[in-house]
């Protein structure tokens, strides 16, 4: 009992020293650092929230410039096709509608499939005249030229003629405005080039077609005069060429 007493005076002395230790440390402070130091917790609370809103701007303003890079780059894709698209409009002819030019493209489309089935063919007719030439001693001479004659070729005695070669793979545009054109005989139906021609027949007074034909060009004129004939009714003549040399047109003052 005796052990026990001393040890609970002791737990008591040591309680009420220690009570007394912090009384003497808080009454050592003035009022005025207790507030500086109550100040000072707040404001590192505050530097803490103050931080973390820091890192939410930096996070959103790198957003913003994403977006505004995104928005420059939109907009200069924009002036682009602005640019295009008035370089579009200056290069369309005012004088075509949108159905006509989808007429043209759908044309060209034909030709170029014409002129696909066409190809077999000219490449086998090609190897044939290769093989001939190589059978023959003798170079083969050129053909002379053929000299059209200007009387007596007309039918109906129209002034303005305008010359249409017809060969074994088309027809060729003696005088077409920007120079001779060649087609083949399958684009001749769909051909916006022989359309344009005889269009300028057509609005030229006192004017026919004369067609130039060759041996083997009777298939191709056959199209070509139906197409002139029965689409644009215009005068047309023919002449046959003896043979595959130049045909000279200089007798003719147009």
């Amino acid at each position: 009992m005796s052990i026990l007493a001393c040890l609970i005076g002791i737990l008591t002395l040591m309680i009420s020293v220690m009570m007394q230790v912090q009384q003497m440390e808080k009454n050592g402070r003035t009022e005025e650092e207790m507030a500086r130091a109550t100040k000072n917790r707040d404001l590192q609370i505050q530097a803490k929230e103050l931080e973390k809103k820091i890192a939410e701007l930096d996070e959103k303003l790198k957003q913003d410039k994403s977006t505004v890079s995104a928005m420059a780059k939109i907009k200069e894709a924009r002036i682009a096709l602005t640019m295009k698209l008035k370089e579009l409009e200056k290069a369309k002819d005012p004088k075509l509608t949108d159905a006509q030019l989808q007429k043209q493209v759908e044309n060209m489309k034909k030709e170029v499939k014409a002129l696909k089935k066409e190809r077999p063919p000219l490449a086998k007719r090609l190897e044939e005249l290769q093989a001939e030439l190589k059978k023959r001693k003798e170079t083969p001479k050129p053909k002379e030229s053929v000299v059209v004659q200007p009387r007596g070729v007309g039918q109906g005695g129209a002034r303005n003629l305008f010359f249409v070669e017809c060969n074994s793979t088309g027809i060729v545009l003696r005088d077409a405005e920007d120079g001779e054109k060649k087609l083949s005989t399958a684009a001749i139906k769909t051909s916006g080039v022989y359309a344009k021609y005889l269009d300028r027949v057509k609005k030229t007074e006192d004017s026919m077609v004369l067609f130039l034909i060759r041996k083997s060009g009777n298939e191709a004129f056959r199209w070509a005069a139906a197409t002139a004939e029965l689409k644009y009714k215009l005068s047309t003549g023919k002449l046959p060429i003896p043979n595959d040399g130049k045909i000279d047109l200089s007798l003719f003052k147009r």
